[in-house]
């Protein structure tokens, strides 16, 4: 049989025994919130293949990203000194948790984020993954409930933050039964990786799912897990589910199932007890090693991982740099507005080019 693509999540190492549970699942993917660099360490030596993504918990309210690139920076700095101690037990970071994004302007913001936060991580030698949106987000096309048309798509403006990390992360719940609503909550990161340009696509975690009675409408379900709902061999059923879908698509690295720890109403998402759930996971042996990323591939991802800067070898001002040996283009072009008249400029290695728009014959230069 194919190893399961599910594996676990730990909140905390308290009361649970990660050790004898990972020796007889051998998760593909954990995540983890506990960072302790011995536990993990051991963890690797028992299955090296295991993915293991860490999580930086902030509170939902810190989660800002008004201002992009400095909270970016900032939620960098906060997180470092944890990403260094687990340097080498960690195979990747998810950045914010569930963040919620309600129009274009938002979405803009958030995709800049990530992009900020992607590089940071790069440059310090840190594997990233973007987003991890709650279940049944973000916005993504779907047909509104009333029939009245569409709501809007957010992935083509999330794609730069996606090309700027390394993974792509999603939760996917639903309830009662994991299979309701199926595309829409479980298996909507179908849609997500249809709706992302080809080259933001990025294997994607789910780093969270399972049964969750908060989706159900009203809110009197929220915070009731599997025990709500179902039996142990019911659970497994469903999950089994999942994890057929999964095996469906090779760009799919795993999911989580949350949670291992006593969690929400009664500890109902508990699963560290959960013995069938567990030797399924086990059932396929080992995981497979990851896919080991060519050079080529290596390069690829880098030069995606920032914006383009546009080249415009027809425009006059492009054209007259180069007549006049200006060098090299250091902007895209710059409209602006002077006395009521519109002009472009744009910088080169050796001068500053404007010109009236419409009056391409009379380019000015100011020297460097």
């Amino acid at each position: 049989m194919n190893k399961s693509k599910l594996g676990i999540y730990v909140i905390s190492l308290n009361g649970i025994n990660v050790f004898d549970y990972v020796r007889r699942a051998l998760p593909r993917v954990i995540l983890s919130m506990d960072h302790s660099p011995d536990v993990w360490r051991a963890v690797k030596q028992i299955s090296p293949n295991t993915f293991i993504l860490g999580r930086y918990y902030v509170d939902d309210g810190e989660q800002v990203f008004n201002q992009p690139e400095t909270d970016a920076l900032n939620f960098f700095n906060r997180m470092r000194a944890d990403a260094e101690k687990m340097r080498g037990c960690y195979d990747a970071w998810m950045g914010y948790n569930e963040s919620v994004i309600h129009n274009a302007v938002q979405a803009v913001n958030l995709s800049r984020f990530y992009v900020k936060w992607g590089q940071l991580m790069r440059d310090a030698g840190f594997k990233s993954a973007a987003y991890s949106f709650a279940t049944g987000n973000p916005a993504a096309g779907f047909p509104n409930p009333d029939g009245s048309g569409s709501e809007p798509n957010y992935w083509p403006l999330l794609a730069n933050g996606a090309r700027a990390c390394d993974y792509l992360a999603l939760h996917e719940y639903s309830a009662p039964h994991m299979q309701d609503g199926a595309g829409y909550l479980c298996l909507r990161y179908r849609a997500a990786w249809n709706a992302l340009p080809a080259d933001a696509r990025k294997p994607i975690l789910i780093a969270e799912t399972g049964i969750d009675g908060g989706v159900i409408p009203g809110g009197a379900d929220a915070q009731k897990g599997w025990t709500f709902f179902t039996n142990e061999d019911g659970y497994l059923a469903q999950l089994k589910w999942y994890d057929d879908n999964l095996q469906m698509d090779d760009y799919v690295m795993g999911a989580t199932i949350f949670t291992m720890n006593a969690w929400g109403k009664q500890d109902s998402f508990a699963i560290a007890h959960a013995a069938k759930i567990r030797d399924y996971i086990g059932a396929g042996g080992p995981p497979p090693p990851p896919h080991a990323m060519t050079l080529e591939e290596a390069v690829l991802q880098t030069a995606h991982s920032v914006p383009w800067m546009p080249v415009n070898n027809t425009a006059a001002l492009w054209k007259f740099a180069k007549q006049n040996d200006l060098q090299d283009q250091q902007t895209d072009e710059l409209p602006f507005t002077y006395n009521g008249e519109k002009y472009i400029a744009q910088v080169f290695n050796l001068g500053i080019l404007y010109v009236k728009v419409g009056d391409w014959n009379t380019i000015r230069v100011i020297p460097k």
